[in-house]
């Protein structure tokens, strides 16, 4: 049985809430490290490329992004912040766009031949992932 010495009042209550809210906002938008964009938008075109190798490809995109993963999940330890997510809509707007053309490219690996589309779709994934670094760089500024 828990014994506590102080019951707050309900205006310290709101008080502590509110405060809560603020120091998760603050932590979703800690400043990434600006290596980490440029290696993210490589990786995930790298993982959209790997449609092109057919059935082959399979390992080289489970080894991508088993990469992807290992690099955010370090950055994230070092900087305190592992699993948060932005709070930015645009820079999550365009990463998940980015992440459709990865799964774009899947479906035009299954349905025809022709690996240009899927190229053209790996330059994009790969360009809209830079374009939502720089979003998300100005909208929490440089890594202290």
């Amino acid at each position: 049985m828990e014994n506590n010495a102080h019951v707050p009042s309900p205006a310290e209550a709101r008080e502590a809430l509110a405060n809560i809210e603020t120091v998760q906002r603050a932590v979703r938008d800690t400043p990434w490290p600006a290596w980490i964009y440029p290696v993210n938008a490589l990786l995930l075109g790298a993982m959209t490329l790997t449609f092109a190798f057919g059935d082959d490809g399979f390992v080289f995109l489970l080894a991508g992004g088993a990469v992807l993963i290992a690099v955010n999940m370090l950055a994230g330890y070092r900087m305190g912040t592992p699993f948060t997510l932005p709070t930015s809509r645009v820079f999550l707007s365009l990463c998940l766009t980015a992440i459709g053309c990865l799964l774009a490219a899947f479906t035009v690996a299954e349905l025809t031949a022709q690996r240009w589309p899927i190229i053209v779709l790996a330059v994009a994934a790969t360009a809209l992932y830079l374009a939502a670094g720089v979003v998300h760089r100005r909208s929490t500024g440089a890594p202290r």
